[in-house]
């Protein structure tokens, strides 16, 4: 169990995340609201790369999905926000989608206030797009990203229910394994953990959750190679949003 007063250390990304994260799908964000996800610490020394790939099918997006409100992009901006701020041009965000390619996908921009502001274009629930369950087109071009990196510290970071179509979901969540980097699975509505390769880190997300987790585990990813970084327990989130 994570202690409420402990931050965690700059390690490798499955300590940061012990235990469940939870994140709120039902509660509607204030006008003001922010989040403290933890010390985003000092530009890695070594160039990196991280890839978030969205599942943004109808059993998250519908009426009764794990997202009805697409809130989970709100905690991302603010998650790649906080590490922006203090980023480096050595330092790479991606942002594509199950539906690739769509007018949301961004290539790997610099993690900083400038790059910022294309990387936000992608944080969004892509438009015309059908909303597939397959995962993967979005896993290839991904794949392909990393690969075209080589010098780069590569992290994917899959926000999905895992609710997964493809012909062979056994073949897609292989290759998933098999990602030429770290991959840290967020798992909406946590239902499908158990199905997951134990090279993957997972953390899972309920729809009735509060506010904040889902950003905490992208903002763990996007720390994970910054030296002197810690990301703040999920009682931290919980007593951030007390009203």
């Amino acid at each position: 169990m994570i202690r409420p007063s402990a931050l965690l250390s700059s390690r490798a990304l499955s300590a940061r995340l012990q235990g469940d994260v939870v994140g709120g799908r039902e509660q509607r964000f204030r006008a003001g609201d922010r989040f403290f996800f933890g010390d985003v610490g000092e530009p890695s020394p070594m160039p990196t790369l991280l890839i978030a790939l969205s599942d943004d099918s109808g059993s998250i997006t519908g009426a009764s999905g794990t997202d009805p409100l697409s809130q989970r992009y709100r905690e991302m901006r603010a998650a790649f926000k906080a590490v922006a701020r203090r980023g480096s041009r050595r330092e790479l965000g991606a942002v594509l989608h199950f539906d690739t390619p769509t007018g949301a996908d961004v290539w790997p921009t610099p993690l900083t206030r400038f790059g910022l502001r294309r990387l936000h274009r992608g944080l969004r629930l892509p438009r015309g797009v059908a909303g597939t369950s397959e995962l993967l087109p979005g896993l290839g071009q991904a794949i392909a990203l990393a690969q075209a990196h080589p010098g780069h510290e590569a992290t994917l970071a899959v926000l999905s229910d895992f609710m997964l179509l493809d012909a062979d979901t056994q073949q897609a969540l292989d290759e998933l394994a098999r990602f030429p980097g770290d991959v840290h699975a967020i798992v909406l509505g946590g239902l499908m953990i158990g199905s997951l390769d134990e090279r993957i880190v997972t953390s899972s997300v309920m729809r009735d959750d509060p506010p904040g987790a889902v950003g905490r585990a992208v903002f763990a990813s996007l720390v994970q190679h910054r030296p002197g970084s810690s990301v703040v327990p999920l009682t931290g989130l919980q007593e951030e949003h007390a009203t």
